[in-house]
């Protein structure tokens, strides 16, 4: 308890509180600086406070891209920049890079703003060894980085835990059966590994003694040389405490190594036990030595299987049916075929090209088998279920675990899974939510049993020409890591209807994404948008590929089984923002409006063409922009509150002032997704309401504009 309370203090001692414009001295180690087109990023060491930063910075020429790309030393780089506490996730179930960073003992970022210089760093005999390692590591990655191009990411993310960015999505099958830690270094990697150089050792004739302190004195190497992820320190860690047994310094059973294994990595890593790898890492190399001695293969793949699931939909929210067989069948496969080969190509590349190339179409062919197998049908939408419901089909398992023969158990279990199910696909509550999707609108609603799920708009970023140089690999959409990924959580595969509310890209530009993952029945949006090309580039395409139902509509087109009203537009239009949908809606005895980017003079159309409309809940049009909003308007419909949703420090200075001035002279208040992050309004039996908040308000002041009617 006081080493929590320790580790506690010290993280909120070592994180800003707010943002600092700060010139530092920092150490960065060759393999852990990252270029990808005009932006870089690294892990370095800063050399005054003594702690561990991310730093990232955008690159304005093609030769200083050139001159980062050439650094394979260890360097000391002297500049200024703004420094902040690490981003919190902004969005519910959203991937929290706080808890990633905590993992690296990484609290604060360094927004770059000026280089002063770059040297060699000079290197303390206390951080001799560690920059060896790193040396070795980036010497690899420069190594494999001139292969052919699927062995050069097996080589990567196999031999020294440095998988590409788009290496999931090449992959798309290995991340929809399950089998992402058979590309993450761990025990089977290290069990591997130790293999292989016991072999070359016996056979340069060294003793069974004289190897196992070779061994014990590399491993910690490839701890740092393997990119160092929760599996390998565990890995590693027991690895070493069996080595020591066996040179005879002390004797451990399984469960003592295990149980130091445990207290090294929580050590080194204290919140290593909140992340999924850490979960299953440590939990499946306890209950392998928990495995029925007299069990058949198969079966003891199902009970690890079993174990491991919980975690998985709470932190993935879906299971492949065929995951099970898959991991078994690939498992022997992997070990005894797959990563011998990455070994082989590794080793032969720079002498024998031609089998390199070889070993390649090898891999492409085992790569092309999972993504088919990915593709069959089978992938359960399970979503997320709550942290108790969690822990209840753990213990559950654990009992089936324990006595697998009883049929009572498994049934119970079955029965467990079936009716958490339906408590996630039929909940008793209904929301409306706001995402915080940037510089954009993304909004979801979702009635009670799941009657209806309506969403408006995807969101949506602008992209500017780049010099071929400046153009690197990107990284999966804002929508895959917000909306969509909470849809997932949620159990959502399929929406009912997709109102789009005019052809802007911050309003439908992730619309391919969403349709990608999401099964959309029906989609509406302003008569005459659908002649526009940006819908036919962003739309058209995926909604004709998966048989969505289009609707163009005007106020005078019934939409069936749509509990929204449609207000705007009157006329056929271009789908501009003078043409943008305006949608009406009561959920929970509390009426929302929906106003796209509704301009002012529209504003004021809606209001002659509907005198009586009034609304609890504003969504300001535009983002709250001076373009919409007008004073008259929103004292007719006569909002208690209104929502902006907007981009933090976004270029268009939205919300602009004299909105949010009006609004407080109207006395209504406000919330921003800018300052609140996701907003969530919830509804149920027993009269039931509530509005959810991602952020509390003060975690981001650094990025908000200047207004407190909040």
């Amino acid at each position: 308890m006081g080493l929590c309370q320790y580790l506690t203090y010290e993280i909120q001692r070592q994180t800003l509180s707010n943002q600092q414009e700060q010139r530092v001295k920092l150490r960065i180690y060759a393999d852990e600086l990252k270029i990808n087109g005009d932006r870089y990023q690294a892990h370095a060491y800063d050399e005054i406070k003594h702690q561990k930063v991310q730093v990232t910075g955008f690159i304005e020429s093609k030769q200083r891209q050139a001159q980062l790309l050439e650094i394979n030393e260890t360097t000391e780089w002297i500049l200024t920049g703004q420094t902040s506490a690490i981003q919190p996730a902004t969005n519910e179930n959203q991937f929290d890079s706080v808890q990633y960073n905590l993992t690296k003992h990484i609290y604060n970022q360094i927004n770059v703003q000026k280089i002063e210089k770059i040297n060699l760093a000079p290197i303390s005999w206390d951080f001799k060894f560690q920059n060896w390692c790193h040396l070795i590591r980036n010497q690899l990655i420069r190594y494999f980085q001139t292969m052919p191009s699927t062995t050069k990411d097996y080589c990567n993310s196999l031999l020294i835990g440095n998988s590409p960015s788009d290496f999931y999505e090449k992959m798309s099958g290995v991340k929809q059966l399950g089998l992402i830690h058979l590309f993450s270094i761990s025990g089977m990697h290290v069990v591997i590994f130790i293999s292989l150089l016991r072999r070359i050792l016996v056979q340069l004739h060294f003793n069974r003694e004289w190897t196992t302190w070779i061994l014990i004195i590399i491993l910690p190497a490839y701890l740092i040389i393997g990119g160092g992820s929760s599996s390998l320190i565990r890995s590693i860690l027991m690895a070493e405490f069996s080595l020591f047994g066996k040179a005879k310094i002390c004797q451990l059973s399984k469960i003592d190594i295990w149980s130091l294994g445990l207290i090294g990595g929580l050590l080194i890593q204290p919140n290593v036990l909140l992340t999924l790898g850490g979960q299953l890492s440590y939990l499946l190399a306890l209950m392998i030595q928990f495995l029925p001695a007299n069990h058949e293969s198969l079966g003891n793949a199902v009970l690890l299987n079993i174990i491991g699931l919980p975690s998985i939909l709470y932190f993935v929210f879906e299971w492949h049916v065929l995951s099970l067989l898959a991991s078994y069948l690939m498992i022997p496969m992997f070990s005894s075929v797959v990563f011998p080969l990455v070994i082989l190509a590794a080793l032969s590349f720079g002498l024998i090209p031609a089998l390199t190339n070889f070993i390649e179409q090898g891999l492409n062919l085992f790569q092309l088998i999972i993504n088919q197998i990915g593709d069959l049908p089978g992938l359960i939408h399970f979503g997320k279920p709550s942290l108790i419901l969690t822990l209840i089909l753990f213990i559950i398992s654990l009992l089936v675990f324990a006595k697998p023969k009883l049929k009572r158990r498994w049934i119970i279990l079955i029965a467990s899974y079936l009716i958490i199910f339906g408590i996630i696909h039929f909940p008793l509550f209904g929301e409306v939510v706001f995402f915080d999707i940037g510089q954009g609108d993304s909004f979801l609603i979702r009635e009670p049993f799941n009657r209806n799920v309506i969403m408006i708009d995807t969101g949506g970023q602008l992209s500017f020409p780049k010099a071929t140089w400046a153009t690197g690999t990107p990284s999966s959409s804002r929508a895959m890591r917000t909306c969509i990924n909470y849809l997932k959580s949620r159990g959502i595969s399929r929406i009912d209807t997709l109102c789009l509310s005019h052809q802007d890209t911050d309003h439908i530009g992730y619309s391919s994404d969403l349709l990608k993952h999401i099964t959309v029945q029906r989609i509406i949006y302003p008569a005459g948008m659908e002649e526009q090309a940006n819908f036919k580039h962003q739309v058209l395409p995926l909604a004709i590929k998966q048989h969505s139902i289009l609707i163009p509509v005007t106020d005078k087109t019934k939409v069936v089984n749509l509990p929204l009203r449609i207000l705007h537009p009157f006329n056929q239009g271009k789908g501009a923002n003078e043409d943008s949908l305006v949608l009406a809606g009561e959920f929970g005895h509390q009426r929302f409006l929906f106003m796209g980017d509704l301009d002012r003079n529209g504003e004021n159309e809606v209001v002659r063409r509907y005198p009586n409309l009034k609304t609890d809940i504003l969504k300001l049009g535009h983002h709250g922009s001076k373009t919409a909003s007008d004073p008259s308007f929103i004292k007719s419909v006569h909002p208690q509150l209104a929502i902006i949703s907007a981009g933090r420090i976004n270029r268009y200075g939205h919300p602009n002032n004299e909105t949010m001035e009006n609004l407080k002279k109207q006395h209504i208040r406000s919330l921003s997704t800018q300052k609140y992050g996701m907003i969530k309004y919830e509804y149920g039996p027993f009269n039931h309401k509530q509005w959810i908040t991602k952020l509390k308000g003060n975690e981001l002041t650094w990025m908000l504009p200047p207004y407190e009617n909040s």
